[in-house]
């Protein structure tokens, strides 16, 4: 061993000289202290920090502070600074130099350089360089970097160019005015658990001839783009991460092949993933959600497959194909994004399998442009607009697709489209089950349309629709409507049953094109099948109240006072006086009456009218109102009150309140009750209170405070339900999930609520959705001892799954 120390005797006073003399293989051990030389190893030895890391440092003004010319070196606990702005702080031309828990800083191109023969093994390094890249490495014998931190880079943190090689394991890049890793030429790297952070170019880059194998890395807060993939090679990326990009979160383009697996895309802006200009390959298991813009984005001619991705909560579409680009996109899951579920649009091609879209801003799923789309096995959810879209040229092939709840029409044929169904089901959408539009053409084969508001099938085209084997039921509309003079209207064994209207075909429209004179609209339809206690309106919150199962008393009562709010307005805009009123209201009834639903819904219609501001409810009991301290309760309560401004503020089992439980001395109930009379008559006209439990309790609840009867002047009571409502609710349960009730289980069912005790214990539409639940539960039981089951099995509840009830 080989002592380096300035001021102890017997030992060399540099470490230039220590290596100068040093045999092959020596180890030096240098003292504390700051050594002003360069070093040139030409040998293999070892440089340690004799009192360890940060002790040591070598700084030099001018060349390298260290440079490798051959042998196998190793540097340990060292700091090098060098403050040349043309030499990098270390280089390795030949041979291979390790350098472990080093410290080191630059000020020109790069830290530290691997060229020609040279290697690096970096091991828990530090590296910064406020005026170039962190580590460059063209050498192709293969460097590595493991646990290393590279931060404050004025350009890139890695580099690997030419006929560089490199592995990179662990540790991570910090404000680099560059990329955190970028390979380039015929660079290949390998990089695991790394993190990338603060980079205002791609975070990684791969481009030009250059390879990458990516796994768990980790991206966050770059200004730009979050992986960009651009070589002609191969790129994988394995449990990657990007989280808050400033651009796109993975970028693939320049005919890249890339193989991406179950990586996650969070926060980026404009796309999640965009794969463009003929790229190709595969991503499996992938996740992208809360993207400022577009979810993934096929385009340019990519010809890219996507399985089991998920996307979610972007605020435009989700999945974008378009220009050319022909992807295959299988177990698909897009849901709540705020434009469109999946748009295949100018001229793109996509093959769509087993997808599930649910809560789009717009159609579930769009075809426009010329674009082409083959669809199977789709479920659309509660689209804002039309399910499915095919529109401007556009020609599609759906199979095996269900849609549910479109806020537009199931389905929509727009000018110049083409259109095949089959064995496809639209049930409960706002408008029409399906509508094919002038000079649309559409072939329907063995579809289902329920329970839409409109038309089950509307034609306004004069070309060729073709309608076999189809069923239509309980549509508000008629079954099939042809709305156009036309003899291409080919229909043949239709089942139409239980519709809101004739059905009308085959039979000219005088407008030629426009609906024949009488033609119900699709929210006239939704008027005429809601029932005697509906009323024409438009309001959607309204028809929700009318389609509650009975109530049929607490509907009249709510209708009422929404007329009076309406003509309150009307003599308000025509310019007269307004009687005073209360809009205030005692909810008295049983749980499990649907008290704070109707509740929700009254404060919808009532923001409708302009009379609230949104409409919204805020629900809460005694525990969110009464505090156990003195003067907390005034707080709790002002608190939940404030919330509710601009709605309705609902408080359950209010009688509570006077009840005098939760405390001793002071009655903190009654000081929440004082505080709700206060704050009601301060904002009379920016709330509505609704108060709700049994109705002998609310009556003494009323009478606990004079200045509660005089702002609560209206009760609505919510009586219980009967049995063939209950039966009614549980059969809403089975429509809703997808079940069949049989009509001997429903005898059963009708039977038991006939004979309940309606006691304390009763629990109305709540006991009718345990029921179903349990139904649930048993006929799971029964099934699963079947070796084999049918869709009829999997979707039938049978009296044998009443089992459970009391005889």
């Amino acid at each position: 061993m080989i002592s380096v120390s300035p001021v102890m005797p017997g030992c060399q006073r540099s470490i230039a000289d220590a290596v100068a003399t040093a045999p092959e293989g020596s180890v030096i051990n240098v003292s504390s202290g700051t050594y002003r030389e360069r070093l040139v190893l030409r040998r293999a030895v070892t440089i340690t920090a004799e009192d360890g890391p940060g002790t040591v440092e070598i700084r030099v003004d001018e060349g390298s502070a260290v440079a490798l010319a051959g042998g196998a070196a190793t540097i340990s606990g060292i700091t090098i600074r060098c403050a040349d702005s043309e030499q990098s702080a270390v280089v390795v031309g030949q041979g291979r130099l390790a350098l472990t828990e080093c410290e080191i800083e630059g000020a020109s191109w790069a830290a530290v350089y691997a060229y020609g023969s040279g290697t690096l093994a970096m091991r828990g390094c530090q590296v910064r360089n406020p005026q170039g890249a962190g580590v460059v490495v063209t050498s192709p014998d293969g460097s590595s970097l493991d646990d290393c931190r590279l931060h404050d880079l004025g350009t890139s943190a890695i580099v690997v160019a030419e006929q560089g090689r490199m592995d990179v394991r662990g540790g991570g890049a910090e404000r680099a005015d560059g990329n955190g890793i970028c390979l380039n030429g015929q660079g290949q790297a390998t990089v695991e658990n790394f993190t990338v952070s603060g980079a205002t170019k791609p975070a990684v880059a791969v481009e030009q001839q250059a390879a990458a194998t990516l796994r768990r890395v980790a991206v966050r807060g770059t200004d730009g783009v979050g992986f960009y993939l651009a070589t002609t090679e191969s790129a994988r990326m394995e449990a990657c991460t990007v989280e808050d990009a400033g651009a796109d979160g993975v970028l693939i383009a320049g005919a890249t092949t890339a193989t991406l697996a179950e990586c996650e895309i969070r926060r980026s802006a404009k796309y999640g993933i965009r794969v463009t200009t003929g790229s190709s390959g595969l991503a499996a298991e992938c996740t992208v959600s809360e993207v400022t813009g577009t979810g993934v984005c096929i385009a340019d001619g990519a010809t890219f497959e996507f399985d089991h991705l998920t996307v979610s909560s972007c605020t435009e579409s989700g999945v974008t194909v378009r220009s050319e680009a022909e992807p295959r996109l299988r177990r698909l899951r897009v849901h709540d994004c705020g434009g469109v579920g999946v748009e295949i649009v100018d001229g793109g091609r996509a093959n769509l399998e087993n997808a599930e879209i649910d809560r789009s801003g717009g159609a579930g799923v769009l075809v426009s442009g010329k674009a082409r789309a083959r669809v199977d096995g789709c479920s659309v959810r509660a689209a804002a607009g039309a399910g499915l879209a095919v529109v401007q040229a556009g020609q599609a092939l759906f199979e095996d697709c269900d849609v549910y709840g479109s806020g537009e029409d199931g389905a929509v044929v727009g000018a110049d489209a083409d259109v095949s169904l089959t064995r496809c089901r639209f049930r409960s959408g706002d408008a029409h089950g399906i509508q094919v539009a002038a000079s649309g053409r559409a072939e329907i084969t063995a579809c289902e349309f329920l329970e839409n508001d409109g038309d089950g099938i509307r034609v306004h085209t004069e070309n060729d629709v073709l309608v076999r084997r189809c069923t239509a039921r309980d549509n508000g509309g008629a079954g099939l409507r042809q709305a156009v003079a036309s003899a291409a209207l080919n229909v043949t064994d239709l089942t139409s049953t239980g519709n809101g209207f004739p059905d009308a075909h085959g039979t000219a429209s005088p407008q030629g094109g426009a609906p024949e004179p009488g033609t119900p609209s699709a929210s006239e339809q939704r008027a005429a099948r809601s029932g005697p206690a509906a009323k024409p309106t438009t309001s959607k919150p309204f028809e929700e109240l009318t389609a509650l199962v009975g109530l049929d008393g607490v509907k009249r009562d709510v209708a009422s006072l929404v007329d009076l709010n309406k003509m309150a307005k009307r003599r308000q805009q025509a310019g007269l006086s307004v009687p005073p009123m209360s809009r205030h209201l005692v909810f008295a009834g049983a749980p499990g009456t649907g008290k704070t639903t109707v509740g929700r819904l009254y404060g919808a219609i009532l923001a409708e009218l302009g009379v609230l501001s949104s409409g919204h409810l805020v629900e809460v009991a005694r525990a969110d109102l009464v505090a156990q301290i003195i003067g907390g309760t005034a707080i709790k309560t002002t608190e939940a009150f404030t919330k509710a401004l601009g709605g309705v503020l609902f408080i359950d089992e209010a009688y509570t309140l006077s009840s005098q439980k939760g405390g001793t001395g002071p009655d903190f109930g009654r000081e929440a009750i004082d505080t709700l009379v206060k704050l009601m008559e301060d904002h009379r006209e920016e709330v509505v209170v609704i108060v709700a439990g049994y109705s002998k309790e609310m009556r003494e609840f009323m009478a606990s405070n004079p200045g509660l009867e005089s702002r609560f002047n209206q009760t609505i009571e919510f009586a219980n339900y009967n049995a063939e409502e209950l039966v009614t609710i549980v059969r809403q349960q089975c429509h809703r999930h997808d079940y069949q009730l049989d009509p001997k289980a429903g005898e059963v069912l009708h039977e038991y609520f006939e004979r309940i005790p309606k006691d304390g214990t009763f629990g109305n539409g709540r006991t009718a959705r345990k029921t179903f639940e349990a139904m649930v539960a048993r006929q799971a039981s029964r099934l699963g001892t079947m070796p084999h089951t049918s869709t009829a099995d999997l979707t039938s509840l049978l009296a044998e799954d009443l089992d459970f009830l009391p005889a």
